[in-house]
């Protein structure tokens, strides 16, 4: 039973380690950032707009992939994150040097060296991505980023030494993140190999230059292998707990738990495209969904896992006020932190597996959470009493009437309430049980009298998952 309750999730917890993170990633990022311009002030040398430019931004660029990326891809159950947005990363890193370098090279020469150091990391991109062994990749990349920024110092001037010793310590960053293990064996790998290029980078700049940009270098790789380590370290914390609370529930092996976090997500794709149940049919709908409830169950085990999933479920705890509905509630992972928190909560979602786990995870704490799963129970009790906030995340994408769905949950709401949902993102070759609506949300929530009550960085148009609020008027 003690295992059982160490595995939900303390949201508190998680913001102390996150509040760590703030901490350690800030001093990493002031620390480089001032060595960047220490080593640009002791190269000297005239240095042109457009190299002044450069190296200000690659500069701020390098820390701010320092301060985010040890979370982001090891607070995380899927072992192939880092891979694919490293690979990500590096096409769009070619394609900003092959821009970069035609718009500011010197000469006919300066160009097609750009070309060329472009199309070299196009193709290290491509043969890592196609014939190197993923254990290999990180010792892969970090050579053959060395042997393309010593190439790149044969001709340069000050200006742009400069900037490729910033580029240096972005590479060792990566390479450092890229590890599954060994951070700091790896570290002292990067560093010693490193300190070649800094130091024929700095030889025409004298003995000052070559201890800021050394000590650029050992900071950027010292506070990658911290922060990354720190985000192993809780992530093993949150994945052992995790692990616990689903052999407590489903009687599987660890082995196993792995697996169908690794796979339910496909498995729930190929269920649904050999069921194709009627996106019409409501009770079809639902009937499909419970008999899949057991890979939901670790589907939303896997996501609630992850980095941006934490860090939102720690923003939506945030907006809670007073009793809390969660519609389509899943393994209950927002209620149970606001019932321990004291606030009253209520979950809706089909029965299945996962509303049963929901259900023991909250007996195991002792906490007191109202569950439906009828709508007309649920329209009874928020009669009786109403809510104050209604949650519903990565639901209304699967439900038939999307219209319907949105008026329905409004009308649970206490005057003053506040109404939090994601958008429906449609069907994808991931996820084809999303179904594609097109309703204009904003209008259709205006039109009920409820107010927009997004942040401006809710609003932002580029933003790739938005979030809606709204208040129903006191």
């Amino acid at each position: 039973m003690a295992n059982t309750r160490f595995g939900i999730m303390n949201y508190r917890e998680q913001e102390r380690f996150f509040q760590g993170s703030r901490i350690w990633g800030g001093v990493v990022c002031l620390g480089f950032l001032f060595l960047a311009t220490v080593t640009r002030i002791a190269a000297g040398g005239r240095w042109r707009a457009g190299e002044t430019i450069v190296f200000g931004l690659t500069s701020i660029a390098a820390a701010i992939v320092m301060y985010y990326t040890p979370d982001y891809l090891h607070l995380s159950v899927t072992p192939e994150r880092t891979r694919k947005w490293e690979i990500k990363i590096r096409w769009r890193i070619a394609g900003a040097v092959l821009l970069l370098g035609l718009a500011l090279g010197s000469g006919l020469g300066g160009r097609l060296f750009a070309v060329f150091a472009a199309g070299w990391l196009a193709g290290a991109n491509w043969i890592a991505q196609k014939k190197v062994p993923a254990p290999k990749v990180a010792a892969f990349f970090w050579i053959t980023d060395l042997v393309l920024l010593f190439l790149s110092l044969i001709r340069a001037g000050s200006g742009v030494a400069a900037i490729i010793l910033v580029l240096l310590a972005a590479a060792a960053h990566l390479a450092i993140v890229r590890r599954e293990d060994q951070h700091f064996r790896w570290a002292a790998v990067t560093f010693l190999s490193g300190l070649f290029v800094v130091s024929f980078a700095t030889a025409p700049f004298g003995r000052s230059a070559f201890l800021a940009a050394a000590a650029l270098l050992a900071v950027a790789i010292a506070g990658t292998a911290w922060m990354v380590r720190r985000a192993r370290t809780q992530n093993a914390l949150n994945v052992g707990a995790a692990v616990q609370e689903l052999i407590d529930f489903t009687g599987y092996p660890a082995e196993q738990i792995q697996h169908l976090w690794a796979t339910s997500n496909q498995q729930l794709a190929e269920n649904w495209h050999q069921a194709k149940p009627a996106e019409d049919n409501p009770e079809q709908m639902a009937e499909w969904y419970r008999q899949n409830s057991e890979l939901y169950l670790f589907a939303i085990s896997a996501y609630n896992l992850e980095y941006k999933r934490i860090r939102s479920n720690m923003k939506v705890l945030r907006l809670a006020q007073g009793a809390t509905l969660d519609y389509g509630a899943g393994n209950g992972e927002i209620l149970l932190e606001l019932a321990r928190r004291g606030q009253r909560a209520g979950y809706y979602d089909v029965e299945g597996a996962t509303m049963k786990f929901a259900q023991r995870r909250a007996a195991c704490q002792g906490l007191e959470i109202d569950f439906f799963h009828a709508k007309d129970a649920l329209a009874a009790a928020a009669r009786e009493h109403g809510f104050d906030t209604v949650f519903s995340f990565d639901v209304l994408e699967h439900l038939p009437d999307l219209p319907g769905e949105l008026d329905f949950l409004s009308s649970l709401l206490n005057p003053g309430g506040l109404f939090v949902f994601d958008v429906p993102a449609g069907s994808t070759k991931a996820h084809p049980m999303h179904l594609n609506h097109n309703l204009d949300v904003l209008g259709f929530m205006r039109s009920k009298s409820l107010v927009d009550e997004r942040d401006l960085m809710l609003r932002l148009p580029l933003r790739k998952e938005e979030k809606y609020v709204f208040r129903k008027p006191a």
